[in-house]
């Protein structure tokens, strides 16, 4: 019986080693079959790692739509210098001057109107120097006439240009004497007149005149 129960306990023992030798060669046959597995996949790991992130190709761009051109800045107009051909304050000045030195042949025998023609302008002066009853006429009718001692401009006021009838405010002083039937009455005095004048023939001329 002692016999029996130790050939079981060896046959026993032979089993479990049977039974640890097969599970050992399983285990080497599992390690041989992976190890070389996992050896890849880990290159391919550090492999990738080292390239970085995978770049994707870059995709075409949408055309962009053409920009319009720029607008070209604009100065701003300056207002427009108003510009006159006509008389300047001194050719102004000149021509009342001109009537001035005249009026001792025009308000006297006799009366000559063809030196009023040169310097007096087709208006309202003219009118009234030809009119019947008009200033020549009434000195002619009355037997009367003026003489001068003195006719002079002091300054200009103001002149007013433009390019067809220029005006001048002046000052005119005058030493004059009223000749006529009843004697002779002086008269001396400081005023102020509005000049008009007007080209007429290519020629500035006194158009009207009155007192201020």
């Amino acid at each position: 019986m002692i016999h029996s129960f130790a050939l079981r306990r060896l046959s026993r023992r032979s089993r479990l080693r049977r039974d640890a030798g097969f599970t050992n060669q399983q285990a080497i046959f599992v390690l041989l079959l992976f190890f070389p597995i996992g050896l890849i996949g880990i290159g391919l790991v550090v492999m990738l790692l080292r390239r970085g992130p995978v770049q994707l190709p870059p995709q075409a761009s949408a055309p962009s739509a053409p920009q319009a051109a720029a607008p070209i800045p604009i100065p701003p107009s300056s207002p427009a210098t108003p510009s006159f051909s006509g008389l300047n304050e001194a050719q102004a000045r000149s021509v009342v001057e001109q009537w001035l030195a005249v009026k001792s042949q025009i308000f006297a025998p006799p009366f000559d109107t063809n030196v009023a023609d040169r310097i007096v302008a087709e208006g309202p002066l003219w009118t009234d120097l030809t009119k019947t009853n008009g200033s020549i006429d009434w000195l002619k009718t009355n037997n009367s006439y003026y003489t001068f001692n003195s006719v002079r401009v002091n300054n200009v006021i103001r002149f007013t240009p433009s390019p067809t009838m220029p005006s001048l405010l002046v000052s005119i002083s005058e030493d004059l004497v009223l000749h006529s039937p009843n004697g002779s009455e002086p008269k001396v005095s400081t005023n102020n007149y509005l000049y008009t004048l007007k080209q007429e023939g290519g020629v500035w001329k006194v158009w009207d005149y009155r007192k201020q």
